[in-house]
């Protein structure tokens, strides 16, 4: 009887007893994971566009980036891996492990677990060719793909930041001078004028470019 008990007893801790969870891969942006200070094996997502894909005997090297920073993050993943669609250009969502990088041109590395491809694209149709300087007038075809250069990129890059600084700093000074015009009117030169009799003329100057 007390063996029973005993039993019974192991039975239904064992069915309340939570099982264990893995903990769920943080979603990074590809910057944010290139600065991460201690990279020992967290699990992290991330999602971008492949720049570039080299395959060897026993292991695949992919270059992710989403954007938000010059330098791309280096995906390791099994040769074993279906590679089908990882071509240059293709949006991919990689999940795995943020470790320290043996290169010395990088601090960490991504380890794969899993890799899908949201978009494939076919790199010999794509406009936008790898390891290839394209001349802007043959880029602003493509105003759609050109944020993906590493120029016109950087530019809009600090494009968002210098246009995140002064609506800041006119916001901070209850002012909101945010137009949506894709022009100088007559509604700017007043604005300016306005602003000329506050401000000095340089900070209206910047103003008027961010607005371009």
């Amino acid at each position: 009887m007390l063996g029973v008990r005993c039993l019974l007893r192991s039975v239904r801790f064992c069915s309340s007893a939570p099982f264990p969870k893995h903990k769920p891969s943080a979603k990074l942006s590809v910057r944010d994971a290139l600065g991460a200070q201690n990279a020992s094996g967290e699990r992290i997502k991330i999602q971008g566009w492949i720049r570039s894909v080299r395959s060897q005997k026993e292991v695949l090297f992919l270059h992710v980036n989403d954007g938000s920073s010059l330098e791309s993050l280096q995906v390791v993943a099994d040769s074993g891996l279906d590679s089908r669609e990882l071509n240059f250009g293709s949006s991919v969502e990689v999940q795995g492990q943020l470790i320290k990088s043996p290169s010395k041109r990088q601090n960490v590395e991504l380890k794969a677990e899993k890799i899908k491809v949201i978009g494939n694209c076919d790199a010999k149709d794509f406009p936008i060719k790898y390891k290839e300087r394209h001349p802007l007038e043959y880029l602003r075809q493509y105003p759609h793909f050109r944020c993906r250069t590493n120029v016109l990129g950087s530019i809009l890059r600090i494009r968002s930041e210098a246009t995140a600084a002064i609506h800041s700093f006119f916001k901070s000074l209850a002012v909101s001078p945010r137009l949506e015009h894709s022009g100088v009117i007559s509604a700017h030169c007043n604005l300016c004028l306005s602003l000329l009799s506050i401000w000095d003329y340089r900070t209206v100057a910047l103003y008027i470019f961010i607005l371009q």
